[in-house]
């Protein structure tokens, strides 16, 4: 991990998907980060009443078989690409802003990245500690949403950079959860193996 500009991807990943992926790849080839974390959460704050789904060890499996995937869908992508426990370890409730300090100030990285789709960004400013978020992290954020309409609800003094891809990424954990059999095609080859042959969220 480069101790100078790190990059994370948060989230519970219950399950990783080809959307997550997509906006690894989307950060990796528009930005000038170079070293990626992806970060999953013990308890997500605005998920406190509902744990995930899937084990602690089959979310980091199915991680691991991501980032396989993630080289063969995207070769020409070089960066560093890890995958870290840090919360998984802490454990209780994950707040981003406990996880940026551990960042900046236990493991020196000097500038950090978040990784975001933009469908969170209406809930930013509602973040935990999101002041100090606002001061320390430039916001990558890589436009979901077809109509492109949301950049005029990013809160004031945020740092952030816009990623435009020129398609979007339509896929959701919910909805896997919700029918696997049907968005199977939202999983990559590796994952969707795993959580068949593990008998996932059925």
């Amino acid at each position: 991990m480069s101790s100078d500009k790190t990059a994370i991807l948060g989230g519970s990943f219950d399950p990783v998907h080809l959307g997550h992926m997509f906006l690894l790849h989307c950060a990796v080839s528009m930005t000038d980060y170079s070293s990626f974390l992806i970060i999953p959460a013990k308890v997500s704050n605005f998920k406190q009443d509902n744990s995930p789904k899937a084990s602690d060890a089959d979310r980091l499996e199915m991680l691991r078989l991501a980032l396989l995937d993630y080289h063969d869908l995207y070769p020409q992508d070089k960066a560093d690409i890890s995958i870290s426990t840090m919360e998984l370890d802490r454990g209780g409730v994950s707040y981003t802003s406990d996880t940026i300090r551990i960042l900046k100030e236990e493991l020196g990285v000097k500038r950090i990245g978040m990784v975001m789709g933009d469908d969170h960004v209406s809930g930013l400013s509602r973040w935990h500690d999101f002041p100090y978020l606002r001061d320390n992290v430039e916001f990558l954020i890589c436009r979901r949403n077809p109509e492109g309409t949301c950049w005029d609800t990013l809160p004031q003094g945020l740092c952030y950079r816009r990623l435009e891809p020129a398609d979007v990424a339509p896929q959701s954990s919910s909805a896997i959860r919700e029918n696997v059999s049907e968005r199977n095609d939202y999983l990559s080859r590796r994952v969707g193996e795993y959580v068949r042959a593990n008998n996932l969220y059925i």
